[in-house]
């Protein structure tokens, strides 16, 4: 089961660090990780997530060194509900918030219809059909390109510039290839 990971007592007494936000989408932990000496923790959800999940247990002391889970159980939904989880360590001396966010379970599937012309074999768009303004530019400045790379390497007739013109002209395809694929 997902968790949202909360550490107590890791730089002082009481010290609570919890994420600023956590995202679930059905039910979930809140782990309790204690570096330091026991510590009496409560937990709260506001007024929109009472109405979305449930916490098991709202009030637990936390053994010194070590990792305890409080779980959360949520109701089926149809809408994204968003509230604040309050996490309070040593009876209210230190309070954290945790934006939390439960949304629809997907335990049923994203949603995707399937129908019968997903199995029929898909028609390949040619490269013609692609052509747009930024692909078009794209060409243009290729062919640039390489008009230039091999004009500068038929006038200097230098070994590295005619290298230098090949690699050009290779990165230019390689680079043509991919944006056209």
């Amino acid at each position: 089961m997902p968790a949202l990971s909360v550490h107590l007592n890791r730089d002082r007494p009481r010290d609570i660090d919890a994420p600023a936000s956590y995202v679930a989408d059905g039910p979930f932990d809140v782990a309790l990780e204690n570096h330091g000496a026991g510590s009496h923790v409560h937990l709260k959800l506001d007024t929109s997530l009472s109405r979305a999940a449930r916490l098991r247990d709202d009030s637990r002391y936390i053994d010194a060194e070590t990792t305890t889970r409080i779980g959360v159980d949520t109701q089926p939904m149809s809408e994204p509900v968003t509230g604040e989880l309050t996490i309070s360590a040593g009876y209210g001396a230190e309070t954290e918030t945790v934006e939390l966010r439960i949304e629809p379970s997907r335990a049923g599937g994203y949603g995707i219809d399937v129908d019968e012309t997903l199995a029929q074999p898909q028609s390949a768009e040619s490269v013609l059909d692609r052509l747009d303004a930024e692909t078009i530019g794209l060409l243009a400045l290729a062919a640039l390109t390489l008009t230039v790379a091999v004009a500068v390497a038929v006038l200097v007739q230098s070994g590295v510039v005619i290298a230098a013109a090949a690699f050009v002209a290779l990165v230019t395809v390689v680079g043509l290839v991919l944006a056209l694929t």
